[in-house]
Order: C-alpha cells, then sequence, then structure tokens
C-alpha cells in the first residue's frame, strides 16, 4: 500500500510540476546539454514540445531526443545547429519569448534569481529523479539489495515529507531540507545497489591476506624445526590471524572499506612474522 501511494503520489507531483512550469518563460541559468537534468531542462522541453518540436512526457532529463529537438530549434533560427542549448539558444529563446520567471536579462545575459520556492522545487525534482534511477539500479541488481532497499524506503519517506512541506504547509525551507534528503538517501541507495566493487576488493583482500598468513606459517614452522627462535614471529602471527578474523566479520557486515583496511593489515603482520624469524 505504502509503494503504491508513493508512485500515485510521484506522478502526481511530475504532472503538477509540468503543469506549473510557463514553457514561455523558463530560466536557465546554465548551457544544457544531454546528460543534464532539473526542472530548467522540463521547461525547455516543454517551450520545445509547444513550438513544434514535439517530445514524449517532458522528463527533465536532457537525452537524444531532447538534444535532436535543440538541433532542429536551432537550425529553423539560424543558429549553430550542436543540439546544446547554450548562450546563443538563450539569447535567441529571449528574443522568442520576451518573458523570464525568476529572473532579469541584463545586456545579453540571462541571470537567475532564485527563491525558496525554486529552489525548493527543484531540489524535489532532482530527488524524484534520483529515486527512480535508484529504483531501476536495484531492479537490474544481481547482488543483495537489502541495504539499498533500505535506503530507498528512507528517500521515499522524505520525499514525501518534501511534497507535504511544499505544497500542504508552504513551508519551501524544510521542502528543500527533506528533499535534499531524499535525494542523498537515493543516492545511497543507487550506490549500494550499483557497485560490487568494494566487495570483490575487500574479498580479494581477504583471500590475498589469508594466502600470506598459510606461507608465513609454513615458512615459521620450517625455521623451528631448524632450530631458529620463532617466538616473536608466531606471536605476530597469531596477531595477523586474529586481525584477519576481524576483516572477515566486517565482510560479513558488509562493511567492506573496512573490511579491506583490516585485510590489508593482517597481511602486513605476516609479512612481518616472516621478517620476525631469528636464524
Amino acid at each position: 500500500m505504502k509503494t503504491y501511494i508513493f508512485k500515485v503520489l510521484f506522478f502526481g507531483v511530475v504532472a503538477l510540476f509540468a503543469f506549473n512550469a510557463d514553457a514561455s518563460s523558463c530560466g536557465f541559468s546554465r548551457d544544457l546539454m544531454q546528460g543534464s537534468r532539473g526542472e530548467d531542462v522540463r521547461c525547455l522541453q516543454q517551450y520545445l514540445t509547444g513550438v513544434g518540436y514535439g517530445l514524449s512526457y517532458p522528463d527533465g532529463v536532457f537525452g537524444p531526443r531532447t538534444m535532436q529537438s535543440v538541433m532542429l530549434w536551432q537550425a529553423n533560427y539560424g543558429l549553430p545547429a550542436y543540439g546544446t542549448f547554450d548562450y546563443t539558444s538563450r539569447a535567441k529563446y529571449s528574443e522568442l519569448t520576451g518573458v523570464y520567471t525568476g529572473g532579469e536579462v541584463l545586456g545579453s545575459q540571462f541571470v537567475w534569481q532564485d527563491s525558496e520556492k525554486e529552489r525548493a522545487e527543484m531540489r524535489i525534482e532532482e530527488a524524484l529523479i534520483m529515486i527512480e534511477d535508484a529504483e531501476d539500479e536495484i531492479d537490474d541488481s544481481n547482488e543483495n539489495t537489502s541495504k539499498a532497499e533500505d535506503s530507498l524506503e528512507e528517500a521515499k519517506d522524505d520525499i514525501l515529507d518534501a511534497v507535504i512541506a511544499f505544497y500542504v504547509d508552504k513551508d519551501y525551507d524544510e521542502a528543500y531540507d527533506k528533499a535534499d534528503d531524499a535525494y542523498e538517501n537515493a543516492e545511497d541507495a543507487y550506490d549500494e545497489a550499483e557497485g560490487d566493487g568494494d566487495e570483490d576488493n575487500a574479498r580479494d583482500a581477504i583471500d590475498d591476506a589469508r594466502d600470506a598468513i598459510e606461507d608465513a606459517r609454513d615458512e615459521i614452522e620450517d625455521a623451528d624445526d631448524d632450530g631458529a627462535d620463532v617466538d616473536e614471529a608466531e606471536d605476530l602471527l597469531d596477531d595477523a590471524e586474529d586481525t584477519l578474523d576481524d576483516a572477515e566479520d566486517e565482510f560479513d557486515d558488509e562493511d567492506y572499506d573496512n573490511a579491506e583496511e583490516l585485510a590489508d593489515e593482517a597481511r602486513d603482520l605476516a609479512d612481518e612474522a616472516i621478517d620476525a624469524i631469528d636464524w
């Protein structure tokens, strides 16, 4: 039920953003190009759709279709058709529309005047996109995603709070803070679902440490049979084994950075144990 409510609210918020954004009065403070995301991208998409360069539902993501529409629009007005909505494109947009919200034209440059409401609205939009990306990454992951799913649930709780603060309470500072929390939790979910690189590095480090300890044990036993003093070496090897146990515990707890660090320490102790053999 909670997931259903979130999805209904998600699409409702996106629709509200699309309805409230006046496509003839977008505020552009940066160059927009493939890979750009945000409400300014959505507003550009709405503008292009409204003037005949049809796009699918504006999603706030500057992808290949948006780039193609920009290129067609630029070519139509005699601009370099590179597909980047840059300074010259913003100037032409200003000339064609003559209207801005949240900003003003000074000479030939557009200066964005941020407001609490616009700032909160932008962060909500960014958080919604990040939540959707995190959901996709979790769906595509072949790893254990329980930790990522927990972070995603926190993100969804935060974005619901942000939407309530924005639309119900009109508390735009609170809306921004909650949306920012949602973005960070969704980003954590994405990273946790995406990368098993840290896990692989930790596993490799543990395997290397285990091999180093076994090699050190063999050398110490041979040295002991040959009459060498191995007391210090055995103490260091015991420390190495204890440290490796700690690394494996951290690995089981999915703290891969700490597991890797402890495994490296265990390997170093094993090397020191060999060096400590007194022949």
